[in-house]
């Protein structure tokens, strides 16, 4: 499975996020002002993405040194960069997709992303948002995650008229509950076996694991 890191140009408060994320996959992309967080990181960079509108000059010179692909995009567009960057992903055939750099600051482009998960969904792509303190996935059908340290995850339902969940593993279970739209009851769960099992049954839910502290440190 080809694997593919978006890099935006949101708050990113710890780079070794960046160095771990891109460890694991095999395309990397940097969506417009994305280019910034990863000049002094000494890391392979496919692709420049976007209008450029958030890229300095002095920076543009730097990478015209590089051995990136730069594919500019008229300011005036239908997409976001970050879109952008995903769809050059999707074409080079990445079948997981990892966004970073996309929350914070704007909430419209914060949630435009998010929502975004659901239609890397659609596609049968793998995706995730990971921010320093969160991961951040979207389904309408199961998924698995390991147990991991000081995590909390939370369920969120995206359908309005709720969804209905099962929880195996977690310290507060579930069996087929319904859980309406706008409730906090799956809010802050824990994995406490080896892994958790979060299957929606009927409608869509946003699956986020959070840290109260940086994710990696």
């Amino acid at each position: 499975m080809k694997k593919g890191l978006v890099i935006a140009s949101g708050e990113i408060k710890d780079k070794s996020l960046i160095k771990r994320l891109v460890e694991a996959v095999d395309w990397v992309v940097c969506a417009d002002g994305g280019i910034e967080h990863v000049l002094d990181l000494k890391i392979k960079v496919d692709a420049l993405v976007g209008d450029l509108d958030s890229v300095s000059n002095e920076t543009l010179k730097t990478v015209s040194f590089m051995d990136i692909e730069i594919i500019k995009y008229p300011i005036e567009k239908d997409k976001t960069d970050t879109e952008l960057s995903i769809d050059y992903l999707v074409d080079k055939g990445c079948e997981s997709i990892t966004l970073v750099g996309v929350t914070g600051g704007r909430m419209d482009h914060t949630l435009s992303h998010v929502f975004l998960l659901k239609r890397l969904e659609e596609k049968n792509i793998k995706a995730r948002i990971v921010d320093d303190q969160n991961v951040i996935y979207y389904t309408d059908n199961m998924l698995t995650l390991p147990k991991q340290a000081d995590m909390y995850v939370s369920v969120i339902p995206l359908s309005f008229e709720g969804i209905v969940v099962s929880l195996t593993g977690f310290y507060y279970p579930l069996d087929h509950a319904l859980v309406p739209f706008g409730s906090t009851l799956t809010n802050s769960n824990r994995i406490v076996e080896s892994e958790g099992i979060i299957r929606i049954e009927k409608g869509a839910a946003l699956i986020i694991e959070s840290k109260d502290t940086l994710l990696f440190i």
